[in-house]
């Protein structure tokens, strides 16, 4: 199995963020939040984010706030993807 199947990310106007897939959130605050999701570490940076809802069993997370970038690394393969550029 592709280990990015089963997530997804959809952005709605760089205001809200939602994320599938997810396995752990690792850390966040209002400028960051990393995310260990099916297809790897997610970063996420912007300003003023927060969560809106988080469903643990489900794997979803959805965030609001100012949306900047979007990181993905894997540590296994030290390697980033995926930059938003304002």
């Amino acid at each position: 199995m592709d280990p990015a199947e089963g997530h997804d990310v959809h952005i709605l106007a760089r205001r809200e963020i939602e994320v599938t897939g997810v396995e752990r959130l690792e850390r966040f605050d209002a400028e960051a939040f990393v995310i260990s999701t099916r297809a790897g570490e997610l970063s996420v940076e912007g300003k003023s984010l927060a969560i809106k809802a988080f469903d643990r069993q489900a794997g979803i997370i959805r965030i609001e706030g100012e949306i900047g970038a979007l990181i993905y690394g894997d540590h296994r393969r030290a390697a980033r993807w995926g930059r938003l550029r304002p």
